[in-house]
């Protein structure tokens, strides 16, 4: 992968990890108990993202091998799945997921990093997510250093980005800082990347 190709991966990465959802509420819910809450939360969430960016890189590159058919339809499958996320970020009108409601009682830190784990384990479209886009930078070339490079690029990028949240929140914003507004921006700016991604591979198949 040359520079280019890893700047468009953390680039998608970043943005996908600031997009709105289910993740930053439970982030921002522990990080409003305190500080360590916010960062278990946040530090557990990357460790999820790469249990998947790992499998999913590593997956994908034996897939490579043993079914060069399966793995060029997965291509222009990922490439489908890209432009469709990317239309539907494009049509982003906002959501309220960016504010955070203080728990009635503090959270207790092993709790708040196994709902960090728990939020990113058990959601589908994470899995979705990493199959379109690795499908999109792995090639059979490939050493295990780079596959690993993605993995640790992807959760490093995630666990960085919640940590931030949590920071943040904790010094007494309490989410104000990111506005409807703000998160709609967010959300357009990932769909033209997305949309970018789908017409390269488009294109170099």
């Amino acid at each position: 992968m040359d520079w280019i190709a890893w700047l468009s991966l953390a680039g998608i990465c970043t943005l996908g990890a600031m997009s709105p959802g289910p993740s930053l509420l439970i982030v921002m819910r522990n990080a409003a108990s305190g500080v360590r809450q916010g960062m278990a939360a946040a530090v557990a969430h990357g460790i999820a993202i790469a249990v998947y960016a790992g499998l999913t890189a590593f997956g994908l590159a034996v897939l490579i091998t043993s079914s060069p058919a399966v793995f060029t339809a997965l291509q222009w499958a990922g490439a489908a799945l890209l432009l469709y996320l990317g239309w539907k970020s494009l049509r982003a009108t906002g959501s309220d997921s960016g504010t955070a409601e203080k728990p009635r009682a503090p959270v207790p830190v092993h709790r708040a990093a196994l709902q960090g784990f728990g939020v990113a384990f058990f959601n589908p479209k994470v899995v979705i997510f990493f199959t379109a886009l690795f499908s999109q930078f792995v090639t059979e070339q490939q050493s295990f250093t780079i596959k690993l490079g993605m993995a640790a690029l992807a959760s490093a990028i995630d666990a960085a980005w919640y940590c931030l949240v949590a920071i943040a929140v904790t010094a007494g914003s309490r989410g104000a800082w990111i506005s409807e507004s703000v998160s709609r921006r967010l959300q357009q700016l990932l769909g033209i990347l997305l949309v970018a991604l789908a017409a390269r591979l488009v294109l170099s198949i």
